[in-house]
């Protein structure tokens, strides 16, 4: 801008004194002219004008060279400082695109890493929780066999309870039974004997029968197994004679009982 200026300036002044050279220059020729005329009769009046014509023309040819090399300049410089601006303002605009692209690549990048530690964040969180419920689930497992475990234990002590339980239970009811079915076998040989007809020999004898009972004590069949036939034969009478032998109306007795295996000895 100051340059400018100063160029302007210099401008003014070379134009002013241009202005100042030819006036003096038609002044001179107004006031001199007649003298020349009068004291140089041989010197045409003519020509010296037309050489001071000239020579004005020359200098306002000049002038206006210089004017316009002047014009040149400054319009080549307003050009210079238009372009000048212009690169400026073009280069400021790069840097203002750099900058925001540097900016926006920076923001960017922010955001990635942003979004990379929610990403790692979200994953260890989701690691966590499938270590918890794992762990959970190891935890339910493991009670659950732990449960198992106790009522098998508890199902085995029982059974086991229930079995001995139960075998005494039978072992008691087989005593009962054995000692009814003794009390009932007893009472049918005094019944056999109370009935048999039999003369007691100088030997022991024996006979075994097999006899079968209905639940009210009716003789069904009396079979001979092996012993002496006379003793055979009146035992079996002996059993036949009464119908009915001694029973007991426990089912589990007469069970016993239904079919009797008795050894008669006389």
């Amino acid at each position: 801008m100051k340059e400018s200026l100063k160029e302007n300036k210099a401008f003014g002044i070379s134009i002013a004194m241009h202005i100042l050279l030819v006036l003096a220059l038609v002044v001179g020729i107004s006031f001199d002219s007649p003298q020349m005329v009068f004291a140089n009769a041989n010197v045409e009046p003519v020509n010296a004008v037309f050489i001071d014509a000239q020579a004005i023309e020359d200098k306002k040819r000049a002038q206006q060279q210089a004017e316009a090399q002047a014009r040149q300049r400054e319009a080549e410089r307003q050009a210079k400082i238009k372009r000048e601006r212009e690169e400026a303002e073009k280069r400021k605009r790069r840097e203002a695109e750099a900058k925001k692209k540097k900016e926006q690549e920076e923001q960017r990048k922010r955001e990635e890493q942003q979004r990379q530690r929610e990403e790692a964040q979200r994953k260890q969180e989701e690691q966590r929780a499938l270590e918890k419920a794992r762990q959970e689930e190891a935890e339910f497992q493991r009670r659950v066999k732990e449960e198992r475990e106790r009522q098998e234990a508890l199902e085995k002590e029982m059974a086991e309870q229930l079995a001995a339980e139960q075998a005494a239970m039978n072992a008691a009811q087989q005593q009962r039974v054995m000692s009814e079915l003794d009390k009932y076998r007893s009472l049918i040989y005094q019944t056999i004997f109370s009935n048999l007809y039999a003369e007691k020999g100088a030997q022991e004898r024996e006979c075994a029968l097999t006899v079968k009972l209905a639940p009210d004590g009716l003789v069904l069949s009396v079979t001979i197994n092996d012993g002496d036939p006379a003793l055979c034969q009146a035992a079996r009478a002996a059993v036949l004679r009464p119908s009915r032998m001694p029973v007991s109306s426990d089912p589990a007795v007469y069970e016993e009982m239904k079919s009797i295996k008795l050894t008669v000895k006389l």
